[in-house]
């Protein structure tokens, strides 16, 4: 089971971390003082860039780290251009076979309406398995960057599950992390008589958002290493997703080696 304290741990103890989350912040708080002004074709035109941007942002991340790179966030801008290519092509036939999948099952299936709240629940089922699928798609992209993993069905079909149960784990987590920052910053601002719209108070949620992408790089990479095999394990020691199993497992060794000698 992936640790969210172990990856608050690397995104905080990043090189910079600071800089990089106020830099990063700017796009989104463009777009969040646009939609909460009400300008909504500035809110069009600068949403679609910068989600494409904390996509690839994210994905660079999770490769970094599954590479035993101690850079999250990288300030390299222009490195993310290739990124965000391959992303769309890797992710994005996929996405809509299975959108499209799922809204034959809903239509086409239906559940007799003498089952109460039978298909409003065979929905939900539908489309939870249906975004699972299409995170566990991008999780297996972001591990390598490598276009063809989503394409793997044997390999997607066997964690699908995982990752949802990994998710399932992981919400509560960010609800918590993310009430206790936010509500913080409300409450300060609430004892300053300052609105909620203030772009001070909208600067720093949107920092947060930027943080969130830099613990959930690390926290998806301990997910891809527990839940996506590859036939080669090619980061059996790595520092950052290496499981708390794997260390006691190393531990155990080592002192038996030790005794032995």
């Amino acid at each position: 089971m992936a640790l969210m304290t172990d990856a608050l741990s690397d995104a905080m103890s990043e090189d910079f971390s600071l800089v990089k989350i106020l830099v990063y912040a700017i796009p989104v708080f463009i777009c969040a003082y646009a939609f909460i002004s009400k300008n909504m074709p500035l809110f069009i035109i600068c949403a679609i860039p910068t989600t494409i941007l904390l996509l690839a942002l994210l994905s660079n991340g999770i490769a970094n780290i599954t590479s035993n790179k101690r850079e999250i966030l990288t300030l390299n801008v222009f490195s993310l251009i290739p990124v965000a290519m391959k992303l769309f092509f890797a992710i994005t036939p996929q996405t809509i076979i299975t959108l499209v999948i799922g809204f034959c099952l809903t239509y086409f299936i239906r559940i007799p309406e003498e089952l109460k709240y039978g298909q409003l629940i065979y929905e939900c089922i539908v489309w939870t398995l249906s975004a699972s699928v299409i995170l566990t798609e991008y999780f297996a992209f972001s591990k390598r960057l490598d276009v063809k993993a989503p394409y793997n069905l044997q390999m997607i079909s066997e964690a699908t599950i995982d990752i949802l149960i990994n998710i399932i784990f992981l919400i509560p987590q960010l609800l918590i992390i993310n009430g206790i920052l936010i509500g913080i910053a409300w409450y300060m601002f609430f004892l300053l008589k300052y609105s909620v719209q203030h772009p001070l108070f909208i600067y720093f949620c949107s920092a947060v958002l930027i943080f969130n992408i830099s613990f959930l790089a690390s926290y998806i990479a301990q997910i891809s290493y527990e839940a996506i095999k590859e036939k080669d394990e090619l980061y059996n020691d790595n520092y950052y997703i290496r499981t708390k199993k794997d260390e006691i497992l190393n531990n155990k060794n080592y002192k038996k080696e030790k005794n032995e000698n």
